[in-house]
């Protein structure tokens, strides 16, 4: 196991603080989000093949032009308003950003109205944002940061592609005498041990009686609140408009089924699963699945309605990624063809994004079915 010997030192001094051990929730919020050490924050290769994980937006600029017009058909529906907002958490190299601009210009009447909100709380993905824009001829007119959401959106989009899996997430165990939280403490040679914990607020010890969840003793899991917390969050912030998630994850129901006894939270390093999520602390991703039952709950308990819920593959499909591909590849060379071909193919095939990724959107003063990448295959009567 590697740790950053600052962010060691801090995670043992809040142990001793808390009576030897700290709660795994507080674990990963370090190892992800400490403000100078840790894995989000510090400066270092993260995405892409020269780091430890790939997003959609890296494997193709038309994942961002699909959401593009997806964004368009939103303002065309609240009467396209002067001024719309397109919210995007945590955008990584800025590619997805500057996907989006850029297709915007393709309709001058929406980039017009548009104000681009790029919510970055890493310094170093800031400002691989802002140097990637820059090049690309994207300016403070268009863009603008902030490290939070902002406090009202009169007419927009929030956005997260691959956003919500890495908020911290309380690991939690079933036991004979009730739920437990999965804890932190030192262990031997200077590393971690996990240890169990009574859970304490804001998990409650009731939590899964409560969503109609039976967990047999020995089962382990997640529970994503403050990814609830964040998607409720955005519901107050959003007057009109539509909540956006891509994120893999599932249904409360398949998260929780009774096979999934170890749950879904593991590190990548390297482009390699890392099952022990103690390990290489402040070095390596984490993350979990999301949870779209509870996110779709959230929503609902700040205001907003489900609009619609689907994989991505049928998502990207009912946006025209088909036809989008039969068009960009016509003038392609023989081999920029069949990577392009490859690269969307990851994000349709069931085994690879397709399935696995899924897509929530929630709303307020929307028409219902009124979005094209639900007209497909629209699930959300599953929610």
């Amino acid at each position: 196991m590697k740790y950053c010997q600052p962010l060691y030192s801090q995670l043992f001094q809040e142990m001793a603080s808390c009576g030897g051990a700290v709660p795994f929730c507080r674990f990963m919020e370090l190892a992800l989000y400490h403000p100078t050490h840790g894995y989000y924050m510090s400066q270092k290769p993260r995405i892409g093949r020269e780091g430890d994980f790939v997003t959609a937006p890296e494997l193709t600029s038309i994942f961002g032009e699909l959401l593009t017009l997806q964004c368009v058909e939103i303002w065309e529906q609240l009467g396209c308003p002067d001024r719309f907002t397109v919210v995007e958490m945590g955008g990584g190299t800025g590619r997805l950003a500057l996907d989006i601009l850029q297709t915007a210009r393709r309709f001058p009447a929406f980039l017009a109205s548009l104000a681009y909100v790029l919510v970055e709380a890493s310094h170093d993905f800031r400002a691989r944002q802002q140097c990637l824009l820059a090049e690309n001829g994207i300016g403070s007119d268009l863009i603008t940061w902030q490290t939070t959401l902002p406090e009202e959106v009169a007419a927009g989009v929030i956005m997260g592609n691959e956003f919500l899996d890495a908020l911290p997430v309380h690991w939690v165990e079933m036991t004979q005498d009730g739920l437990r939280e999965v804890g932190v403490t030192q262990g031997g040679a200077g590393g971690v041990e996990m240890v169990l914990l009574e859970p304490v607020p804001p998990l409650s010890a009731d939590y899964f009686a409560s969503i109609g969840i039976h967990l047999e003793p020995g089962y382990r899991t997640e529970v994503g609140l403050a990814a609830a917390a964040w998607m409720e969050e955005a519901g107050r912030v959003l007057q009109r408009g539509v909540v956006l998630i891509v994120d893999y994850g599932y249904l409360a129901a398949e998260y929780y089924a009774p096979w999934r006894t170890m749950g879904t939270l593991v590190g990548h390093r390297g482009h390699e699963r890392m099952d022990d999520p103690s390990g290489y602390f402040g070095e390596m991703d984490l993350t979990a699945h999301v949870d779209f039952t509870a996110m779709a709950r959230a929503g609902q308990r700040a205001g907003l309605s489900i609009l619609g819920y689907t994989t991505q593959s049928w998502f990207l499909m009912g946006l025209g990624i088909l036809e989008r591909l039969e068009q960009v590849t016509r003038n392609k060379t023989h081999e920029d063809a069949s990577l392009l071909r490859e690269a969307v193919m990851r994000l349709l095939m069931p085994h690879e994004m397709g399935e696995r990724f899924k897509v929530l959107a929630m709303g307020r003063g929307m028409k219902e079915g009124g979005l094209s990448g639900f007209r497909l295959n629209d699930q959300r009567q599953r929610i």
